[in-house]
């Protein structure tokens, strides 16, 4: 099926912040340096500066919590050396030969929020992984007495509620720019954009009928969502700058939950058709088809590719109860995680872990060391986590 749309989107306050959101963006150097050695060692120099001292005990503190860098007093990989004054941070890393691997500033308001930027850059060019210092996670709760979207710290720290529509807000996706959540204002599910530096919100797609369920590509320039405009829900890809949509599957089922492979290629869904939710696959670049993908469950939904597009996490049951699964892609084995009732997994940006609910609780599960922990609770029913990606 080819099936398009030019979405007409609500009003705009602010004047061109929309068109400014999609402009292309300058560069800076890349994070990544591949002559960089395997030892994953960090000695600090004494950051001058008044605010010097608290940034070097906040950063080893974070460097040591991510578990994938030693900070020493000497005979290290790398060295940091910079200063901090009133929170800003301008540092230098070199390697051991004296290279420079990156010089930068942070001048987010806040010295915490500059040194987990900090953190990640360092554990970004020491591994080459992705940190998780200032990732968040997005979720939705009912303590408010309604559903609305919060966010966290992969922690689980400094939760804060960002969506309170009279009507609920579910089903979150988190980029480092923007939220996209779905709401009920128009009178039917809608998706809404929300710009989480400026606070602004926009309807993306609000065509009557069903429009729920977004996920963002891998550039962030696009959501792929359900839609169902043209009567049965489908799978339509959304391009935000311009709002066209374009449907992407020819289903006899509901299509719901896609999530993205990171090379921005391909789609996984779950859609049922009369035996339960299965997985699907969608090749946006082709006229094929979507392809049943056999997970060797058969109940499965809420599929999310893993970063580096090797697994895909999904809810499946284990008896009576809710299980979170991971599954090798394209092929190989599948492995309960958690059974007891847990459900909509989400990876971590650097594909260590898994976030999950059970029980009301938001959790975050190491799949390395098979160790979790609750890091959300008491503050209502938990559902939907989904990490920053």
């Amino acid at each position: 099926m080819v099936a398009s749309l030019t979405m007409t989107t609500g009003p705009v306050h602010g004047g061109g912040w929309w068109d400014r959101l999609w402009q292309a963006k300058p560069t800076g150097p890349s994070r990544t340096n591949r002559d960089l050695e395997n030892a994953h060692t960090v000695q600090m120099t004494e950051l001058t500066g008044s605010t010097g001292a608290s940034a070097a005990k906040a950063l080893t503190a974070q460097l040591t919590a991510s578990g994938e860098v030693q900070v020493l007093d000497k005979s290290a990989r790398f060295t940091l050396s910079g200063d901090s004054v009133g929170g800003r941070l301008n540092v230098k890393l070199h390697d051991r030969a004296g290279k420079l691997i990156f010089e930068r500033t942070y001048a987010a308001p806040g010295l915490t929020d500059n040194v987990k930027a900090l953190t990640d850059d360092v554990l970004f060019a020491v591994t080459g992984r992705q940190g998780l210092a200032s990732s968040q996670i997005a979720f939705v709760s009912d303590v408010s007495g309604t559903k609305q979207i919060y966010v966290c710290d992969a922690d689980g720290g400094n939760v804060q509620q960002v969506t309170r529509h009279p009507h609920g807000a579910v089903s979150p996706a988190l980029s480092p720019d923007f939220l996209a959540f779905t709401g009920y204002g128009t009178g039917f599910p809608c998706v809404v954009l929300v710009d989480m530096g400026a606070g602004m919100e926009r309807q993306v797609a609000s065509t009557p009928g069903q429009n729920s369920g977004a996920a963002f590509a891998p550039d962030g320039r696009s959501v792929a969502l359900t839609m169902s405009f043209i009567g049965n829900p489908e799978i339509f890809v959304l391009d935000l700058p311009s709002s066209n949509a374009v449907c992407v599957t020819e289903s006899v089922g509901t299509p719901c939950s896609p999530s993205w492979h990171p090379d921005g290629e391909k789609i996984v869904f779950s859609s049922n058709e009369g035996d339960g939710p299965q997985l699907f696959l969608v090749d946006i670049g082709s006229e094929t088809s979507a392809q049943r993908w056999p997970c060797g469950h058969r109940f499965a939904t809420d599929p999310e590719w893993s970063p580096d597009g090797k697994q895909i996490a999904l809810t499946t049951r284990s008896g009576a109860d809710y299980a979170v699964a991971v599954k090798s892609y394209p092929e190989g084995p599948s492995r309960i995680v958690q059974k007891g009732g847990a459900q909509h997994p989400s990876f971590s940006p650097d594909g260590r872990s898994l976030a999950y609910v059970q029980n009301g609780q938001l959790w975050v599960h190491d799949l390395t060391t098979d160790k979790r922990r609750s890091v959300v609770s008491g503050r209502g029913t938990i559902s939907e986590p989904r990490w920053m990606r």
